[in-house]
């Protein structure tokens, strides 16, 4: 009977040191398709399910993406515009603060803070 006893604490005691460390590892990473406060991130995808190109304070001048967006977190304080020319002549749209909007039929290659 004491010998149970001790194995029971003795398994109880490893349950709590274990169990930490388990908690630990299983902790989900920092998804590298999120978007941070005070950032605005451009995706590929409509779905912004990509990494995406991330801007934090987003400049006013006009600033040409890497790559045609199909989504856009804007995760800023700011509105920001969007265009479909590099040059920020061809406006599509303005996108409002801290919203989230994709394009599936607009080709999105400039943007700038408002």
């Amino acid at each position: 009977m004491k010998k149970r006893v001790l194995a029971a604490f003795a398994a109880l005691g490893m349950a709590l040191v274990v169990a930490p460390v388990t908690a630990q590892a299983s902790a989900p990473a920092s998804s590298p398709t999120a978007c941070e406060p005070g950032v605005a991130c451009f995706y590929d995808s409509v779905r912004a399910n990509t990494v995406p190109k991330k801007y934090g304070n987003p400049s006013t001048t006009c600033t040409a993406l890497p790559f045609v967006a199909k989504a856009l977190i804007n995760a800023t304080e700011r509105r920001i515009a969007l265009y479909e020319d590099t040059a920020c002549t061809q406006l599509v749209l303005v996108e409002p603060a801290n919203n989230f909007h994709s394009y599936p039929s607009h080709e999105v290659r400039a943007f700038r803070a408002l």
